[in-house]
């Protein structure tokens, strides 16, 4: 059967637009699902003292901030030497800030020092990592 002027029943041009908008719909949701779960991990964004920086005063505390909600009770900072011995840890959530949390450092001499993160993620996933700061000689 033709059809002239590429007119086809009714019927049949519905069931085309109906199934361009449902494989439109599921290539939006797909697509939405999968840029919320990549962007839904806590990796590290900002810290205080930042990474590589030189600092002439060692800091009191030590203060990190993230991409995403972080769980305190399940998560960890620790400062350590540039051998690996551990000076200090813990972790304190920051009241009305659901991405950062801080640790108390002990009194640091100068050098350089490692500070090692363990977080567990509002979203479930555990992020670690870690970045070097330098307390310079007065």
């Amino acid at each position: 059967m033709t059809y002239a002027d590429n007119t086809l029943p009714v019927r049949a041009r519905r069931q085309a637009g109906l199934n361009f908008a449902v494989g439109g719909v599921f290539a939006i949701v797909f697509a939405v699902a999968g840029a919320t779960s990549a962007f839904a991990h806590s990796f590290l964004v900002d810290a205080t003292p930042s990474s590589k920086e030189h600092v002439a005063t060692p800091p009191k505390t030590i203060k990190l901030r993230f991409g995403g909600g972080v769980e305190p009770p399940y998560s960890k900072i620790t400062i350590e030497t540039a051998d690996g011995k551990v000076l200090g840890e813990g972790n304190t959530g920051v009241p009305g800030k659901p991405r950062e949390l801080t640790a108390n450092a002990p009194e640091l001499a100068p050098g350089k020092y490692i500070v090692r993160y363990r977080v567990l993620s509002s979203d479930g996933h555990i992020v670690e990592g870690n970045y070097e700061f330098t307390v310079d000689a007065k």
